[in-house]
């Protein structure tokens, strides 16, 4: 999601842990929302990819999913 929006964008898969959005202008900071296919669990990383972003940067987040019991 883009600063200043209620609208989640969805990303296409590339390979690996390497995903895209192909939209613009974009205009952060991003937060990221992830679900996983088997549980459904879904988390949320508010303001993960700053205002000064760049293109095939990489950004760190410190959020993992809880394992299952």
């Amino acid at each position: 999601m883009q600063a200043n929006s209620v609208e989640w964008l969805d990303m296409k898969h590339v390979w690996g842990a390497t995903w895209c959005l192909v939209r613009g202008p974009l205009v952060g900071p991003f937060s990221v929302r992830l679900t996983t296919l088997s549980a459904k669990k879904t988390l949320t990383a508010r303001d993960v990819i700053p205002r000064n972003w760049a293109p095939k940067a990489t950004y760190t987040s410190r959020l993992n999913f809880e394992p299952s019991l």
